[in-house]
């Protein structure tokens, strides 16, 4: 049987969309016999893991970047590793690891561009400079979730890199997420049935400072005239601050802070809600796994035009997009779902058809398995 290792810097129960994309790779793997094994640092104790879930030792950490010297002796024995990029601290084990074991084979999922800022941007930069193209030319794949953003990121500046680029989406659990209503999570927050709701679902650390937060709390400012209220699920360092903003600018009675919600929950909040806020601001931002449980659930999102999101999000069809940090083209799209209906009960019905037909979790695993197996015939 083919060992799999998938290492990756957070997995669950951390919210984050490079962990849930590796958790949903490896549940979906298993159930389908593989055998998959998952290494990520141990940031803090986690209590409930399965024996195939290895939170390693991490002598140095810094947010999401953890150093794990030991990678290199871990995945001893695998016969495929599936590095999730980025992953500063751990790349660098898992590409020494592979030297050494020249039968083995490494699929790397280039989720974003890192964007970081001060000291730790200069280091990067100078990762980029000096390691990334060495880590890059030593993954026989390399998986993007959409040719969009592969043909602006990093990955371009590596010469060859793109002969080995895999266009490979990111799916979505079609009957967790679906359309429908919840008059009753309606009635327990006190709100009418017709009272538009919009969602926004992101973390609320720093390590998602690039979600766009403030640019929506900036735009709802401008809608006080107009009937709304917004649910903002998640969590983290920055929620406090969040929630106080709200407050100094008049949205206290509008906006719900509800933390971190259940799995089981989650879905409701979609089908709670009209429309779906995407206003992210960076490139850090490369696909939108929110964005499609908001189609799979019927309903449109309002999102930053940036690479690779607009591969999700398609205006004027799904939903609408606008230029990234523009308050005022925010509130006006926001206006717009407001006004008309029928145009986001359209648009929303239209994102649904669409993640049946190109997010299905299951014709997309068949492909990665695909991927997995051409690697094996070329031993």
């Amino acid at each position: 049987m083919v060992k799999i290792a998938q290492v990756v810097c957070t997995y669950p129960p951390y919210r984050g969309g490079i962990g849930r994309v590796a958790h949903e790779y490896t549940e979906r793997l298993r159930a389908c016999d593989f055998d998959v094994h998952v290494f990520t640092p141990r940031y803090n104790p986690v209590d409930g893991d399965p024996a195939y879930v290895h939170r390693v030792p991490s002598p140095v950490h810094i947010g999401n970047a953890g150093v794990v010297p030991s990678l290199v002796r871990r995945l001893s024995g695998f016969d495929i590793v599936h590095l999730h990029y980025p992953f500063f601290g751990g790349a660098e084990p898992a590409i020494v690891g592979k030297a050494l074991r020249h039968d083995q084979k490494l699929v790397m999922t280039y989720h974003h561009d890192p964007v970081v800022n001060g000291i730790r941007g200069a280091i990067y930069e100078a990762h980029r400079r000096l390691l990334f193209p060495w880590l890059v030319n030593r993954a026989e794949k390399i998986l993007v979730s959409s040719r969009d953003y592969a043909e602006v990121c990093d990955l371009k500046e590596v010469h060859g890199a793109m002969n080995r680029v895999e266009v490979m989406p990111f799916g979505v659990d079609l009957e967790r997420f679906h359309p429908g209503s919840e008059p009753e999570l309606r009635s327990a927050l006190g709100w009418r049935d017709d009272l538009p709701v919009f969602l926004f679902v992101g973390g609320l650390d720093p390590a998602h400072h690039f979600k766009g937060l403030p640019v929506l709390l900036e735009a709802l400012e401008g809608l006080k005239d107009y009937p709304w209220r917004c649910v903002v699920i998640g969590d983290g360092a920055l929620r406090a601050t969040f929630e106080a903003n709200a407050e100094l600018v008049g949205l206290k009675d509008r906006m719900v802070f509800l933390g971190n919600v259940s799995d089981s929950d989650l879905p409701k909040y979609y089908r709670m809600a009209n429309v779906h806020c995407f206003p992210s601001t960076e490139r850090a931002e490369a696909f939108g796994m929110v964005a499609l449980e908001a189609a799979a659930s019927g309903i449109p999102s309002i999102a930053s035009d940036l690479p690779g999101v607009r591969s999700v999000v398609l205006n004027g069809e799904t939903g609408l997009l606008v230029p990234p940090g523009n308050v005022e083209e925010l509130r006006r799209a926001m206006l717009l779902m407001l006004e008309q209906v029928d145009l986001r009960h359209r648009l929303g019905e239209s994102a649904r058809r669409r993640a049946e037909v190109e997010f299905a979790w299951d014709p997309l695993m068949a492909k990665l398995e695909a991927v997995y197996q051409g690697l094996e015939c070329k031993k």
